[in-house]
């Protein structure tokens, strides 16, 4: 029979012959070969998890036994924030009561997924928490999208938290901002994705190999490559002794062999940091093995291997190619699942917390292509090849076509000639006039008359020829996307909220999180991305706090019929799912509701139209 102990800051395991490979299954187990045992860190997980393997067949000591009973103690607290909607304290007057318990269970918990869905304040709620008391939680970090840098120091000076320093501009700029900032114990760095792989080194995951400059590693180190290249050489962040990081729009560290995801692990398991808060509305983009790399980031110790969890908390099948798919949560392992994500996982649906919030109203909008388009579309449909007016398209596998063929479904298409003529496979396909969806938003538009509207797609090409459209007709708009610079982004968006500007243009990519375009009551999608995620983000860019203002929030897809874009909703179905799966925003509705029957009856309805709808 195995016993675990504790001693000092670790779990010891000792174990028969036969339990070697239940030890083994365990995240972080490690065999000590001079004293014969096993350890795991000490932690409420590692308790969790020891008796999910073992069972019965598991004898505690006193002094693990000691511990565990205060942890629970703690634990038990959390849980108990972690559904509360109304504070038992006197609520601070300045947020929403769901807000302020939110702001508690960021400094109760310290390792922490905010799943609040997006609109719901959770900026707010990390600033919060941190303007509790600088010398806990500063200096703090905070990793975001390009888009939203802007919104966090502008919300950190409203607040009165800190002294925030955005990082932005060339790198000559970006040190002396940084230099700035680490002379400033107060300081709450802003710093976007992209930028931050080169302002830290990036920490390790599995067998990829971190490039080595021979400073760093004078035996192994590649010859020629700079600090500056170097992945394991100390940069501009790590000099920080950071006390909190926060990583907002945390799903876009989903995948753990990107760098942008390394970089923020090696911040954010710096030495001094004792806050780790993940933001995010969809914590989840596919599966559940999506959430390893957002809870690695937040708890190492806990959540030290992938290949384990998957292993352990994943359910997987077979797909038509031999691999294994992730398509849910093991229900073998569901409740210790819970166990260990709840206590660092809080929610809260809009449905719940603000249910002032107008509801969705969903409509589709058909066109159907061009018969030269349609022509074009069904020659990639048979094969790779499509004659087009303007050259011949070659596609040089299916997955292209299918990119080919969205562009069809929304445009006419130009071919150019790329660097080498003679190669169709170098060619560019840019969208074009005409267009037959362009013609149904313009017909939309009018039937909209002069209220704000927000447009949106996946494609920047079609919403540069929607742009051109706006440029015709002589109304005010405003572009949100890629190579708009990052202040002209802000204006044309704080004129948009002002209502000096009718129309607002953006890109799911540059535009799709964290801004607040809640003017509009209505907003068009052009195309819609494959991500489930990005979807829901961009719909929520008006559907959010600030939109009480409107009786209803209008979402109106112009879908194209007999392509392409008809078979998304499919993928996009079985997404939702796997994110209701985790976030299990049905249940905290109904046990939040104090008329059940109605709000079920609300939220099947809900769930219909969104999985119903012909996006």
């Amino acid at each position: 029979m195995a016993h675990a102990d504790k001693f000092d800051d670790i779990i010891t395991i000792t174990t028969q012959w036969n339990e070697r490979e239940l030890i083994k299954s365990i995240p972080g187990a490690k065999w000590n070969a001079v004293q014969k045992i096993w350890w795991l860190p000490l932690s409420w997980s590692a308790c969790v998890v020891l008796r999910g393997v073992f069972g019965d067949a598991l004898t505690i000591g006193d002094q693990l036994t000691a511990w565990a009973w205060n942890e629970k103690k703690r634990i038990d607290y959390l849980m108990m924030l972690r559904t509360l909607t109304e504070p038992s304290w006197e609520p601070n007057s300045a947020l929403y009561p769901f807000q302020d318990v939110g702001r508690a269970f960021l400094t109760q918990a310290e390792e922490v997924l905010l799943g609040d869905e997006m609109g719901t304040g959770k900026t707010i709620q990390a600033l919060a928490a941190i303007g509790e008391s600088d010398e806990e939680f500063l200096p703090a970090l905070v990793v975001c999208p390009n888009s939203v840098k802007r919104n966090w120091h502008d919300e950190a000076i409203k607040w009165k938290v800190g002294t925030p320093y955005v990082v932005t501009g060339t790198a000559s700029v970006r040190a002396k901002v940084l230099k700035l900032a680490l002379q400033d114990p107060t300081a709450i760095v802003v710093v976007n994705y992209e930028a931050l792989r080169a302002l830290t080194r990036l920490a390790p995951y599995g067998s990829t190999r971190l490039k080595r400059c021979q400073v760093c590693d004078k035996k192994n180190g590649e010859e020629g490559l700079k600090p500056t290249q170097c992945q394991v050489h100390p940069k501009e962040l790590n000099a920080f002794n950071f006390r909190t990081v926060i990583v907002d729009e945390a799903h876009r560290i989903k995948d753990p062999k990107s760098q942008q995801t390394r970089a923020v692990w090696a911040v954010s398991h710096g030495p001094g940091v004792r806050y780790r808060w993940a933001l995010t509305g969809t914590p989840l983009a596919n599966h559940p093995g999506d959430l390893w790399s957002l809870l690695h980031c937040i708890s190492p110790r806990d959540f030290p291997t992938k290949t384990n969890f998957v292993d352990r908390y994943c359910l997987q099948s077979w797909n038509a190619f031999g691999g294994l798919d992730i398509v849910g949560v093991n229900p073998a392992h569901r409740e210790e699942f819970f166990r260990l994500l709840d206590p660092r996982f809080r929610r809260m649906p809009k449905a719940v917390v603000l249910s002032q919030l107008p509801p969705k109203v969903r409509s589709t909008r058909w066109v159907e292509m061009s018969p030269a388009q349609r022509k074009a579309y069904d020659q990639l449909e048979h094969g790779l090849v499509a004659a087009t007016e303007s050259g011949v398209l070659v596609a040089p596998n299916t997955l292209i076509a299918r990119l080919r063929q969205m562009q069809f479904a929304s445009a006419s298409v130009k071919i150019e000639e790329g660097l080498t003529p003679e190669n169709p496979l170098t060619w560019q396909v840019k969208l074009a006039e005409p267009s037959s969806k362009l013609d149904e938003l313009e017909a939309v538009l009018d039937e909209l008359g002069p209220k704000q509207v927000v447009i949106c797609a996946q494609s920047r090409q079609i919403i540069d020829l929607a742009a051109e459209r706006m440029r015709k007709r002589k109304v005010s708009y405003g572009l949100i996307t890629g190579p708009v610079p990052e202040m002209e982004r802000q204006i044309a968006l704080e004129a948009f909220q002002r209502g000096e500007l009718q129309y607002l243009l953006f890109t799911v990519q540059a535009g799709g999180v964290g801004l607040t375009m809640t003017a509009a009551d209505t907003i068009i999608f052009l195309q819609r991305s494959w991500s489930m995620v990005d979807n829901k983000q961009a719909e929520d860019r008006v559907h959010r706090i600030g939109s009480e203002r409107h009786e209803s929030i209008h979402v109106i897809d112009i879908v194209t019929r007999d392509s392409v874009e008809e078979g998304q909703i499919e993928r996009l179905t079985e997404k939702f799912m796997r994110l209701q799966e985790i976030a299990r925003d049905r249940q905290l509705t109904l046990a939040n509701s104090s008329t059940p029957v109605y709000n079920s009856t609300h939220l099947d309805q809900e769930e219909e139209l969104i999985l119903n709808s012909e996006l």
